[in-house]
């Protein structure tokens, strides 16, 4: 069903991730928010890393400098060179890279960017580590002109971040201020006239690089594939870094967004398990094409959206640092939604409703989201006998104020909609219905959430190459609903977290591990509700190859989710928004994933997963006096929709190395799905697909720049593939077409 603004109430706080120090920054591509105790000379990368498929270490899992190789989780990264090679200018197209991650469009869901990570579904993801609540701001999709790479920390991450979904994070590791001089810019072009200018500069403002910059700008509009898009915003983000000493630094940052989106877009309604573009009945729906759109021109959003904060960080012993951030994000939205009333139309048998979307208008005159975040973090290093410790302990708030209302047309029991259905064999669009609204059916929207926590982590290095990990944080938080004067929640959570990784031989590691999660709060219902839990167990393998230019690691997890909402089992308390925390769901499954080089020039990165979902506890089928069905929520045994079983990725490059070719790149790669259920009832299945991409560059230098051309073509076989459904399959999202986009970037 389709929803104009999604609510959750629940709004999980993230850890901040500490900064490297001035003389690491240095380096264009270091692991950007490094929070270890190491001194400042350990930290620093290869030379050749800013190139790199394959970065040897992460900050997400463990907020230290730790390798990969000695961590004992799953985290990949989406580097600066993939989302250059790719052209990928969104989060959804650069996570497509990682297994087990599966992305929905922001301009398919109406602005709201939406991951399943090890099939559970989340709107968040993180910014230098802290939370941002995409399902709350609803302000079109992240512009990620100032990310420098995208991690991707697979399970459970509530040790660290608190309140998150247990399939895992995706977090963007900011582009910092760097000594050395450097400017780009670029201009990209592609189908559907959509066009890109972004600039980066950034260097020393002072002779004595005590004051350092960077500058970050993008200018977008992108038409899309389907009727009446168009998302054109504006960007800007500055950040100064202030040296104060060799042992202190203060970073300033702002971004500024401003951007107009669509909102509503989608096919209507699934028929004998196909797409109804597919097939209605033996008859096949071809006249509905990709960018058909159920919405109208007048069905848009505009935002403004404002990040601000500082991060300050200071060494006050050799091997002790101390860290602090500030965070506050305000965005104000206004948007007018036509989208499909919720009823799948083409399962019901009403005559004269087979070619006909039913719909609904909803207008949010104002809706505003402020976001305060602040962490303190203290790390360590010492040795006690023969082991090695890496002590964190931090502690961290967040406080979230939503308020807005929503108002929607009067109910005409006359008529089975809000405004007029669109007829899909000849479609007329509507102007925005001012008429049909009444200020009775207001909808006012007001709540606070407060969330804090507490943290201890422990890494240890012990004989004979084991490495231990081992955490413990508590959380606590209050929702607070404004406009019934209530708290909705209140919850508080001990997380442990345990890992054990040996490495035997330089060349590979194996670890294991148990994870708990505290989940979202359950502030939907009428009545209050446990919050959601989950735990999870992880083995694997990790492994370098090519003189340690190429990882590859593989991944075996069982995740278990718990105290699912679900409909009370009495329906007239049902009716009147009751709930019962009874569901339960379990994924188990395997991952591989691979990064790096494997021959001067040869780049690669992809992976594959396969994904076993259950739904393992529910509250049945609830139905009526009359024996007539009024939930669908019974579907223990089942599988959750939009989770494939199978998946995978693949993305390759080769560059010419010398001679007259030097500076000649071509590459190309797949993206493959594998069926997926269409809603949880598993009687909808969307076809599996797979789409292959292609790119060509040139590098060379004229004058001393460096100019790169660039053009890539993706889905080349223009395939005709649905990415995901919604919540109960009364809409599908169409796959773009085959589409081409060109470059050309000047680098200084």
């Amino acid at each position: 069903m389709f929803s104009p603004i999604l609510s959750r109430g629940a709004s999980a706080g993230a850890l901040t991730l500490a900064l490297l120090s001035s003389a690491a920054w240095a380096q264009e591509t270091l692991p950007a928010i490094d929070i270890g105790a190491a001194r400042r000379d350990d930290r620093a990368p290869p030379a050749d890393d800013k190139a790199t498929y394959r970065p040897q270490s992460a900050s997400t899992a463990l907020k230290t400098a730790t390798p990969i190789m000695e961590t004992p989780a799953s985290i990949q990264i989406v580097p600066q060179q993939v989302l250059q090679d790719e052209q990928a200018t969104t989060i959804p197209r650069a996570v497509e890279n990682v297994s087990g991650v599966i992305a929905v469009p922001s301009l398919a869901s109406g602005g709201v960017e939406q991951f399943y990570i090890r099939g559970f579904q989340t709107y968040d993801y993180y910014r230098d580590g802290v939370r941002m609540n995409s399902i709350e701001q609803n302000s079109g999709g992240e512009n990620i002109a100032n990310v420098d790479r995208i991690e991707v920390l697979k399970g459970p991450a509530s040790i660290l971040y608190g309140r998150a979904e247990p399939g895992g994070i995706i977090n963007l590791v900011m582009k910092k201020p760097q000594a050395a001089p450097f400017y780009a810019v670029q201009q990209q072009a592609g189908s559907w006239g959509s066009y890109r200018t972004t600039v980066d500069a950034t260097g020393p403002i002072t002779k004595d690089d005590a004051l350092l910059y960077r500058f970050n700008f993008a200018y977008e509009n992108n038409h899309d594939f389907f009727e009446f898009s168009g998302n054109r915003n504006i960007f800007i983000a500055p950040v100064l870094r202030w040296n104060l000493d060799a042992r202190t630094q203060l970073d300033v940052y702002l971004d500024y967004k401003s951007a107009n989106f669509p909102k509503g877009y989608a096919i209507p309604g699934l028929v004998n398990s196909q797409p109804a573009s597919l097939a209605y009945g033996a008859r096949p729906l071809s006249f509905l094409p990709r960018g058909f759109n159920t919405s109208d021109p007048w069905s848009r959003g505009n935002s403004d959206d404002i990040v601000v904060g500082y991060h300050f960080s200071h060494d006050f012993a050799q091997d002790w640092n101390i860290k602090h951030r500030f965070q506050a994000e305000f965005v104000d939205l206004t948007s007018q939604t036509a989208g499909e009333l919720g009823i799948n139309i083409f399962k019901l048998p009403l005559p004269g409703r087979a070619t006909s979307a039913d719909r609904i208008a909803v207008a949010l005159p104002a809706w505003n989201t402020h976001t305060y975040f602040t962490n303190l973090d203290l790390t360590g290093k010492f040795d006690i006998l023969d082991t090695s410790h890496t002590l964190l302990l931090g502690g961290d708030f967040q406080h979230l104020d939503v308020n807005g209302h929503i108002l929607t047309p009067s109910l005409d029991f006359s008529c089975f909609c809000y405004i007029p259905p669109l007829n899909l064999i000849a479609p007329v669009h509507t102007s925005f219905p001012t008429s049909a609204f009444d200020p009775k059916t207001r909808n006012d929207t007001a709540f606070r959430e407060n969330w804090y926590g507490f943290y201890l982590q422990d890494q240890v290095k012990l004989p004979h190459d084991f490495f231990l990990l081992a955490g413990l944080r508590y959380d606590h938080a209050t929702t607070y609903n404004v406009v019934t004067r209530q708290t909705n929640d209140d919850s508080q959570k001990v997380s442990p977290r345990f890992g054990l990784l040996w490495r035997p031989i330089e060349e590979a590691s194996l670890y294991g591990s148990y994870l708990t999660n505290f989940g979202a709060s359950n502030v939907g219902a009428k009545n209050p509700l446990p919050p959601q839990t989950a735990q999870q167990w992880e083995v694997g393998v990790k492994t370098e190859w090519f003189d340690k230019r190429l990882t590859a690691t593989i991944a075996y997890y069982y995740l278990t989710k718990q105290n699912i909402p679900a409909p009370n089992p009495d329906p007239v308390l049902a009716a009147q928004g009751y709930r019962v925390a009874v569901g339960e769901v379990r994924n188990r499954g395997v991952e591989l994933d691979v990064a790096g080089e494997i021959l001067p020039g040869w780049k690669v990165i992809g992976g594959y997963s396969y994904i076993d979902s259950l739904i393992t506890k529910d509250n049945g089928r609830l139905t009526d006096s009359n024996g007539v069905v009024v939930s669908l929520f019974g579907n223990k045994g089942h599988t959750l929709y939009n989770v494939p079983r199978h998946s995978g990725s693949l993305w390759t490059t080769y560059e010419f190395q010398d001679g007259d070719w030097r500076g000649l790149k071509f590459g190309g790669g797949v993206v493959a799905r594998g069926v997926r259920q269409g809603d949880n009832a598993n009687d909808i299945q969307l076809p599996g697909y797979a789409t292959i991409g292609l790119m060509a560059g040139y590098d060379f230098k004229y004058q001393g720049a460096t100019i790169k051309l660039q053009f890539n073509v993706d889905n080349l076989a223009d395939t005709r593939y649905y990415p995901a459904a919604s919540a109960a399959a009364f809409a599908i999202f169409a796959g773009a077409p085959r589409s081409f986009k060109g470059s050309i970037r000047v680098e200084y």
